[in-house]
């Protein structure tokens, strides 16, 4: 605060103590920024309109789709939470240049999936402005006027222009709005003030001029048209007063259609019956005190005059509906929520509090549990209204006021009719009262705005399934789904503590079915309930996948029909993608693989997606990654099946298999690049997601590791159309996860594959799986080749090897399995031709029909084939086939499809080969200047 009122934020002076260095902020104009007395650079406007909206939440968190909103409400560009995190970023090296690059940030910190700007109060120049009103309402009441005079003084010293000059956006607009008001109501009051105090303490801008001028601003303003009136009239200008009226009449009639309001009449009323209260005061007394110092009937500081047909004794209303009698769990949102609803009677402006989430989650019964709760701190009543806001209509909010009124013991005679007069009346009714207000199942901030309370010692709770509820001030509580401990504490709340203990296992795998959605939970509990013969187990068997929807159903209540409400509020656009987005199968998914499922852009999935997160039906799971809860994606694909076609449903099951097996070549492609099998799979028709380098390769196949499996185990299961696709991602992924311990996983799958693909009788398909189970993961080693199909070592290995062979030498034209069949034998070949005996006279015959399938697939393996059969023929041949061996297999950084590349200066016996580290080495001896190596497989 400043120790004189009347000096702007912006105009501390220079090298005052303590001030060198301190950041100071101005949002009562232009926004603006000082470190000590030295100007900040803000940056561009929508940076500047992040700061403001962060600086506005005096350090409560803001989320990233807050954010998003604040800037450009419905129609964010396709990059905006980049955009919203590039901006954070720079304020943060702004705020704090000194700060490390990996240190964490001090000032704007992340908080709750957000960013909050945690600085002292008096940094801000709304801060203080708000405050010192505060303050003058505080003091006005116990009836020190002229301090509340200074301290109007002081806070209309602060702003320097229109609040939030220059800043785009929709909360910009809000918060501007919202600060002027208090700006114009501040200066009402300061003239209010000087007229109490009869003009003796008043600056000449609290003359009669200056009023004037501040009426012709705002001429609908009834409440400055009445302290006009009386400022007139005291001077002895009744004529000039009556002509107020006459011209506000008029202008009301002209802009709103509509006439002057109680307050102004009531004045009006007065000036015309010539009342001794309205004479000319003497000293001592104001337009609203009478000759004898009693106050009468004008203009207050805090709210407009009430006419006498509505200012009778108002009733408490006890609007809440009951409690919920076996409300367990969610203890930490209980006292959060109690928290901050108990402070409403302390604060500077009411409390609002938004709950929202799934529907189903239990908002409505948190919201309710809370609000019994704190009920005793909010004795002049609590209001409670459903606004359906997920159904075709929703209520409106002229209605709900009008119930708000009556319930306020308004007369109906007197109920305004425009929903601006309801408002106003409304907030006039609950000034200086603490009411506890519950608006649930709201649809949308315009519908909710003109129910809220306008001055502090209120507090309202919103339960909405939307996340875009953006209401001035408000905190937000993200209403999840129950964990196992209280989803069972509800269940056993139900059906007994003892039943449910009876059969542990039972009843963890019923909340699990249920997704620990409460509004399931409490289904299957009021059906075992109602069914004291039945065993949680056999609820549990009747609860399949395409039983449960049917199942959680009692009564009128259950968990389609909820989740329908919230579908059929959406267009025709956003069903088709809430449907199609669930026949993936994924757990999760990304904005690319929407976009496939889709069969549109990246950005325009984006758009899609996220208008369903802020609906509720799906749900966000890290960056850019989004899933539907388990249920939900049940209804989703119900829903698919009865509205698309099954040419459309496996359209868009190949279009999101084809991105996903994009990605997964790719990855296999930047971890093994010299491999050839990924070259010779089929390329999917859709591109996949871009991964830099070998290195995100590896990462985004750990992280996606259990989404693939999912997606191809329902695949096999589901669409044997899709087995040749299938196959080919198990071998693009065989590939890349080769000699990483997950390698071994994909085993069961591979054979499933198998089975599935003899089942359908695929043998292309089911020749590559086989293929895939004799992969070797480590390659030939000091004593032989391994492979996980027969998991051997050591000598005698070759032997085996080649008997093995035969087996996966089926005639089915397929020119991977004809390189890799060959290409393996005659890697065989070639470390058989070591030992000192020449190859068993039974391996001819593998030889021969590899080598008719390498001919027929035109791959220069078949030369290693040829070169490795005349060399083991020979006596002492075993240098020469190495030699073939090495000729086909290329060495680092060279192709393998390309022509074989001879050493330079090597022919005959000396032909070069490469041993472990890349040292040369001869066909007839070991490395030069070394020890014996080992002959290094290249595997295709």
């Amino acid at each position: 605060m400043h120790s004189d009122a009347n000096e702007p934020l912006g105009a501390e002076r220079a090298g005052s103590p303590g001030r060198a260095g301190r950041l100071r902020f101005q949002v009562l104009g232009p926004v603006r920024a000082w470190r000590g007395d030295r100007p900040l650079p803000l940056g561009p406007p929508q940076q500047r309109a992040v700061l403001a909206m962060l600086l506005l939440h005096a350090g409560r968190p803001v989320s990233v789709p807050q954010l998003v909103d604040a800037l450009w409400d419905e129609r964010p560009p396709p990059r905006a939470v980049g955009t919203v995190r590039t901006y954070i970023s720079r304020l943060r090296c702004l705020l704090e240049p000194e700060r490390a690059p990996r240190q964490h940030a001090q000032l704007l910190v992340s908080s709750g999936g957000g960013y909050a700007l945690r600085l002292p109060g008096e940094a801000l120049d709304a801060a203080g402005f708000e405050e010192r009103l505060v303050t003058a309402r505080r003091l006005r009441r116990a009836g020190d006027t002229a301090g509340a005079y200074e301290q109007l003084r002081g806070a209309l010293a602060l702003p320097e222009g229109t609040a939030l000059a220059g800043l785009p956006g929709p909360y910009a607009q809000r918060q501007r709005d919202r600060l002027t008001e208090l700006c114009v109501t501040a200066q009402e009051e300061l003239f209010d003030c000087g007229l109490e105090l009869g003009g003796r303490t008043g600056p000449p801008g609290d003359s009669i001029a200056g009023l004037r001028a501040f009426a012709a601003e705002h001429p609908l303003r009834e409440r400055t048209q009445a302290l006009l009136m009386l400022a007139l009239h005291r001077a002895g200008r009744r004529a000039e007063a009556l002509g107020v009226y006459a011209a506000t009449r008029r202008t009301l009639d002209t802009e709103l259609g509509t006439g002057p309001g109680a307050e102004l009449r009531a004045v009006y009323g007065k000036l015309r019956e010539r009342t001794e209260s309205y004479g000319r005061a003497g000293p001592g007394t104001g337009p609203g005190t009478g000759r004898g110092g009693g106050r009468v009937s004008g203009p207050t500081p805090n709210a407009p005059q009430i006419p006498p047909q509505i200012a009778q004794p108002s009733p408490v209303p006890a609007q809440l509906p009951p409690d919920i009698a076996d409300f367990t769990g969610r203890t930490e949102a209980v006292a959060h929520l109690a928290s901050a609803l108990r402070g409403a009677a302390g604060g500077r402006a009411p409390v609002v509090v938004t709950l929202s989430g799934l529907g189903g989650v239990g908002k409505t019964a948190l919201a309710l549990h809370v609000a019994h709760a704190v009920r005793a701190r909010f004795p002049d009543g609590q209001l409670y209204v459903d606004l359906q806001g997920t159904g075709r209509a929703p209520a409106d909010s002229g209605a709900v006021l009008t119930h708000f009124l009556r319930a306020l013991g308004v007369a109906a005679s007197a109920v305004p009719d425009g929903l601006e007069q309801k408002s106003a009346l409304y907030r006039s009714l609950i000034a200086d009262r603490r009411v506890l207000v519950l608006l649930d199942n709201a649809r949308d901030s315009a519908q909710v705005r003109p129910l809220l309370p306008g001055a502090p010692g209120s507090a309202v709770l919103v339960t909405g399934r939307a996340r875009t509820l953006a209401l001035p001030g408000a905190g937000r509580v993200d209403v999840e789904v129950m964990d196992e401990a209280e989803a069972l504490g509800l269940l056993g709340a139900i059906v007994g503590a003892e039943r449910a203990a009876a059969e542990p296992e039972a009843a963890r795998e019923l909340v699990a079915v249920c997704g620990g959605l409460p509004l399931a939970v409490r289904i299957a509990a009021a059906r075992l309930a109602s069914r004291p013969g039945w065993a949680l187990a056999d609820l549990v068997a009747r609860l399949s996948e395409r039983r449960r929807l049917d199942e959680l159903r009692v009564g009128d209540l259950g968990v389609e029909a909820t989740f329908r409400v919230g579908y059929e509020a959406l267009g025709p656009g956003l069903a088709h993608a809430f449907r199609a987005l669930a026949l993936g199968g994924l757990p999760t998914f990304c904005r690319a693989a929407a976009a496939a499922l889709l069969d549109t852009t990246d950005d325009a999935a984006e758009v899609a997606v996220e208008a369903l997160v802020d609906a509720g039906l799906l749900e966000e799971h890290g960056e850019d990654r989004y899933r539907y809860h388990d249920l939900v994606g049940l209804f989703a694909r119900r829903l698919g099946e009865r509205h698309e076609s099954p040419a459309e449903r496996a359209a868009a099951q190949h279009r999101c298999f084809d991105h996903v097996r994009a990605t997964v070549l790719t990855a296999a492609r930047l971890i093994r690049p010299h491999c050839t099998p990924p070259d010779l799979l089929r390329r999917p028709d859709r591109p996949g997601r871009a991964l830099a380098d070998a290195d995100a390769a590896r990462e985004w196949l750990h992280a996606a590791h259990p989404r693939l499996y999912a997606a191809v185990e329902r695949v096999l299961d589901a669409a044997p159309g899709m087995l040749g696709p299938t196959v080919d991602l198990l071998t693009a992924w065989s590939y890349a996860l080769r000699a990483t311990e997950r390698h071994r996983e994909l085993e069961p799958l591979i054979r499933r594959a198998v089975d599935s693909a003899r089942r359908h009788g695929d043998d292309r398909a089911a020749a590559r799986a086989r293929r895939l189970l004799r992969v070797p993961r480590s390659g030939i080693g000091a004593h032989g080749i391994g492979t996980s199909g027969t998991g051997t070592y050591g000598t005698g290995t070759y032997g085996r090897a080649v008997r093995a062979l035969p087996e996966s030498l089926r005639p089915v034209p397929e020119p991977l399995l004809c390189a890799k069949d060959a290409h393996e034998l005659a890697l065989v070949l070639a470390a058989r031709s070591r030992e000192r005996t020449g190859p068993p006279r039974r391996s001819a015959a593998p030889r021969r029909q590899a080598q008719r399938r390498c001919r027929r697939a035109q791959h220069p393996c078949r030369e290693a084939l040829t070169r490795a059969r005349r060399a083991c023929r020979e006596p002492g041949g075993g240098g020469r086939a190495r030699a073939a061996r090495d000729r086909v297999v290329p060495g680092p950084g060279e192709s393998d499809r390309g022509p074989p590349r001879a050493a330079p200066g090597a022919s005959g016996a000396g032909t070069a080969l490469r041993g472990r580290g890349g040292e040369r080495r001869t066909a007839t001896g070991p490395p030069r200047g070394g020890r014996p190596g080992k002959l290094r497989c290249k595997e295709p």
